[in-house]
Order: C-alpha cells, then sequence, then structure tokens
C-alpha cells in the first residue's frame, strides 16, 4: 500500500476560503488569523486540498509556534511530522535561533520543547504577547548571538551594517564629485581652446583670399 503524498507550502490568500472554517471550529479569532496569514504554513493532499496548517510568528532571531489547526483531526498525527519538517525549514531560512509555543501536545515535547527557565523566560519577545497568557514552551536552534548582549549592545550591532552601507555610499559620493569636478575643468580648458581656435578662425575670415594668402607690404 503506497503512503499518502502531502506537500507543505506557505498560505496565500486562496486558502483562506479553507483556513476560516478550522479557525473558527478551534474557537480562534479569525478576524484576527485573516490578517496575520501570511505567517501560516499549509500541508496538502495530492489533489491540492487543505488538510492543516499552524502559523509561525516571527521576532527576530526567534519565532513562535500557534494555532494548529486541522481537517480531520484523525490524521493530526501523520500531518504534525510534515508541518513540523516545513516549520524547521522556514525557521533555518530566518536564521531561528529558538522557537517558542504554547502547544503542550506530547509531540512537540518530543522534538525537544521544554519550560523556560527564567533566564531564558526574560527573552521571551514582547511582540509575542504577555509570557505569562498560558503555558509556554521553547526549543534552541543555535546559539543565540544576542543572548548576552545588552539592548545598547544589540542596537548598535544591528545598526553596524547600515552605518558601514552609509559609509560606503558617502565615499561613492564623494568619488563621484571628484570625477565630476575634473571633467567639468577638463571640458572648460577644452572650451577654451576651441573658443580660441574659432576666435582666430573668425578674423581670418575677415579678410579677402587676396589678403589672407598675400605677404603684407612693408610700411
Amino acid at each position: 500500500m503506497t503512503e499518502p503524498e502531502f506537500h507543505t507550502r506557505r498560505a496565500t490568500l486562496d486558502d483562506l476560503p479553507a483556513l476560516r472554517p478550522l479557525w473558527e471550529a478551534d474557537r480562534l479569532d479569525a478576524a484576527v488569523l485573516e490578517k496575520r496569514l501570511t505567517e501560516f504554513q499549509v500541508v496538502c493532499d495530492a489533489e491540492g486540498r487543505l488538510l492543516g496548517g499552524i502559523g509561525m510568528q516571527l521576532s527576530k532571531p526567534q519565532g513562535l509556534l500557534h494555532s494548529e489547526v486541522f481537517a480531520d483531526f484523525a490524521l493530526a498525527d501523520t500531518l504534525r511530522p510534515v508541518l513540523w519538517e516545513r516549520v524547521k525549514a522556514v525557521g533555518r531560512n530566518h536564521s531561528l535561533a529558538r522557537m517558542w509555543t504554547r502547544e503542550s501536545l506530547l509531540f512537540w515535547r518530543g522534538q525537544g520543547f521544554d519550560p523556560p527557565d527564567e533566564e531564558v523566560l526574560g527573552r521571551f519577545p514582547a511582540a509575542f504577547g504577555a509570557a505569562d497568557a498560558g503555558p509556554l514552551f521553547t526549543l534552541k536552534l543555535r546559539d543565540d548571538p544576542f543572548a548576552e548582549m545588552t539592548p545598547e549592545q544589540e542596537e548598535m550591532l544591528l545598526k553596524k551594517p547600515l552605518r558601514e552601507d552609509t559609509e560606503r555610499m558617502l565615499r561613492q559620493a564623494r568619488t563621484l564629485k571628484l570625477v565630476a569636478a575634473i571633467a567639468a575643468i577638463i571640458f572648460t580648458v577644452l572650451l577654451a581652446i576651441f573658443g580660441r581656435y574659432l576666435w582666430r578662425y573668425r578674423r581670418i575670415q575677415r579678410f579677402s583670399p587676396d589678403e589672407r594668402y598675400s605677404p603684407r607690404a612693408p610700411r
């Protein structure tokens, strides 16, 4: 017996008619989640029918898994690992250092999501909501380069590439300004030379051909 084929992808507007009733069935705020559609990854069958989805909110370098839904919960245990592989790939693409979730199912605990200690909980992004709004579980994906930094140091590190880009643009602007000044000087010199030759040419043209080519009589 062949295994059923599933494929995952990012949710699109075309998925809203299928996702909305799933959110509503799970008593999630569909109106809010519609505005956050781009956070969702979905799993479909071979015919393209949407079977489930999960959201992942990003606040680099961290992500929050939320709003897991399935069209048929009999397939949840089969589809959840498929979605997890997709979510991990998205996390790698965004260079995430840590993931969070409020999902307390054994599957997520089996993937390494554990309750955070106080130190780790202190790094929970405010963009994800209140840390005490419910149970939290977290999984470290890699070392967080900002973990030991103060907010001021983190801000300086994030601004460094922008500052370097600005300095490079200023250097390029100064170089272009110098090239333009040199070009203007060369053009002015050439224009002066051309003007002098034109003046001499017009002066010669005022004489008749005989006067122009015959030697002048001595005075």
